[in-house]
């Protein structure tokens, strides 16, 4: 079951949703990237005003109509100053004895960015500008107590036997894994607005090379690197990432961070990805668990590297 496409949306919601643009939608181009079972369009109306519109009924996947609804507060708070698209309206109603939320969002029209190093370069750079949560963003879920739980999933797993299916490399190490995973949830701590999710398919660069970081369901407060780490994470998850420990060791963003942290924080994603993808997927996104799995396995070999060029 993939996405819901545009025509497959109540009239009702649809015609709230031009009423919101100021016309009638005359085109819409679903896009069928992404996890999400809902839909996702990048709209024209009759006068030609572009957005960008993901929806989903509750019935469809109850997380993903919880998430766009969050996504809708997240983004009504975001400041200007943020390089994130624009909200527009946000819908959330009843349709055809269904629960439905629409997060309508001005549209940017760009692309997904490469594994050159000049675009992990400019995904580093606008991460840097994240500001300091205040106002309403500061009110969001603390990073630290959010992954509380999550980095404790080795000694979970542990505890009840691996996947079956984890590398060797993978398995031996996953006792010192478990250790350095360890409170690493309190090194997430800080005061900036932390978007949680900084993967390739969650940032757009324009054609002026403005790097765009769109999807914020999961945003939160935290530390200011660690939208980058996962990114970095994300370029050899991609088939890149020669170069991380590189932008790691010398892009400001990264500033004070020092390498058993970020030994500690990767160790602690590994377990909470792996623990995840050992999981029945969820309903309508049948292959999550497979990406969630191989995010764990490089992040922990990224960890396992590290610790062997060390050891040289």
């Amino acid at each position: 079951m993939g996405r819901t496409s545009w025509d497959e949306l109540p009239t009702g919601l649809r015609a709230r949703i031009a009423d919101a643009l100021g016309g009638p939608v005359v085109r819409a181009a679903s896009q069928a990237s992404g996890w999400s079972p809902g839909s996702a369009d990048r709209v024209t109306t009759a006068d030609g005003r572009r957005a960008f519109v993901k929806s989903v009924a509750r019935s469809r996947n109850g997380d993903s109509h919880a998430m766009h609804r969050r996504e809708a507060r997240v983004m009504a708070a975001i400041p200007p100053e943020v390089q994130a698209p624009r909200l527009v309206a946000a819908i959330d109603e009843e349709h055809d004895d269904d629960a439905w939320v629409a997060v309508v969002l001005a549209d940017v029209d760009g692309r997904h960015p490469g594994l050159d190093d000049r675009d992990t370069v400019a995904v580093l750079d606008a991460l840097d500008t994240l500001p300091v949560a205040t106002g309403a963003l500061a009110a969001l879920p603390r990073m630290a107590d959010e992954l509380r739980d999550e980095f404790a999933a080795w000694d979970r797993m542990l505890a009840v036997g691996l996947a079956p299916d984890l590398p060797e490399d993978v398995v031996a190490a996953a006792d010192r894994l478990a250790a350095t995973a360890r409170g690493a949830h309190l090194l997430v701590d800080g005061e900036h607005l932390v978007h949680a999710d900084c993967r390739a398919d969650n940032l757009l660069v324009d054609h002026d090379g403005t790097v765009w970081v769109v999807d914020w369901p999961w945003a939160g407060v935290g530390a200011h690197w660690l939208d980058p780490l996962t990114y970095l994470l994300d370029t050899i998850v991609r088939g890149g990432g020669e170069d991380v420990d590189a932008h790691l060791a010398t892009h400001p963003v990264f500033a004070g961070l020092d390498g058993a942290a970020a030994e500690a924080v990767l160790a602690g994603l590994a377990g909470l990805f792996l623990e995840k993808a050992a999981q029945p997927a969820p309903p309508a996104m049948p292959t999550i668990r497979a990406f969630q799995r191989r995010e764990g396995v490089v992040a922990a070999r990224w960890v396992l590297r590290r610790w062997a060029a060390r050891a040289r």
